[in-house]
């Protein structure tokens, strides 16, 4: 006898640029680890608190590049092609075929 599994639903993660909703909960278990241990919020980690007081920001990623690509729209294929026939005509001229 075994139980059927449970039903998997797919997570939506909401836009919160800020990332407020995760920062302002308090019931978080490193948070509440932290502050057994002498650390309060506002303060950076670290012996004399010099680490960022703030937490790690969040972007949504809505696109199928890959880390850190970006889209570029610009359209140089025809200065590629002007480039390309420059070469063609020098190479050419150097081998003494003359223009074509």
């Amino acid at each position: 006898f075994s139980l059927p599994a449970a039903a998997r639903r797919k997570q939506k993660w909401s836009v919160d640029p800020r990332n407020s909703a995760w920062s302002n909960d308090d019931s978080k278990f490193g948070q509440k680890m932290l502050e057994k241990m002498g650390w309060s919020k506002g303060k950076g980690l670290g012996a004399q608190e010099q680490g960022n007081p703030e937490h790690i920001r969040v972007k949504v990623k809505n696109d199928v590049l890959g880390l850190g690509a970006t889209i570029n729209h610009e359209d140089n294929w025809i200065a590629h092609q002007d480039d390309f026939n420059q070469l063609l005509a020098e190479l050419n001229n150097c081998h003494g075929q003359g223009e074509t």
